[in-house]
């Protein structure tokens, strides 16, 4: 039984929050009601500490479910760890032009809030962030993402993700992380 009680803890402890948001405040598009989305999404190593880059897969389906707000399951998986979660975000802001809210999520061992908000450029090009505050295994992390969502044909997205995070905010513990992802929605 003590064993199986190891395996369970260091089976939990090996979950973290996906590597990026990938989910902007734009999504799903004005006319669309859901979007399904997979990507990949990987983070430097830290300064003066020698590491590997690390790399994780992740997948969501998100749906708006009122005017105001927008239900996510996410998941996300590398070679030693899977993590699933729910994201809820109260779209306060919906314009033309400009899209923004409040989100939280909770997850496998993460949790985090988040303000996402987006700018549209053109057609459906937008560019977004969501300032975070959230998990990543038992350290807070603070994070501040810069995204691209691009419409390629009627209802597919491509996104491109840059990151910053700060690991208890501290300096040595700055990583870059780098997300690319498709989006499908109907």
């Amino acid at each position: 039984m003590n064993g199986l009680r190891a395996l369970l803890a260091l089976t939990l402890l090996g979950g973290c929050a996906p590597l990026a948001g990938l989910r902007p405040a734009s999504a799903p598009m004005p006319g669309r009601t859901f979007e399904a989305g997979a990507g990949a999404a990987f983070v430097s190593p830290r300064p003066f500490v020698i590491e590997e880059w690390r790399g994780a897969g992740q997948l969501w389906f998100t749906g708006r479910v009122g005017s105001w707000l927008t239900l996510s399951v996410v998941g996300a998986f590398d070679t030693e760890a899977v993590a699933a979660g729910l994201a809820a975000r109260a779209d306060l802001v919906r314009m033309d032009r400009f899209a923004g809210g409040v989100e939280v999520e909770l997850g496998w061992l993460w949790a985090g809030v988040s303000l996402p908000l987006a700018v549209r450029l053109f057609d459906q090009t937008w560019l977004y962030t969501a300032p975070r505050a959230g998990s990543f295994g038992d350290e807070l992390l603070p994070s501040i993402p810069l995204g691209a969502s691009v419409r390629v044909h009627d209802g597919f997205a491509l996104r491109l993700e840059g990151q910053v995070s700060w690991a208890d905010f501290s300096a040595f513990n700055r990583r870059f992380h780098l997300g690319l992802a498709g989006a499908y929605q109907w």
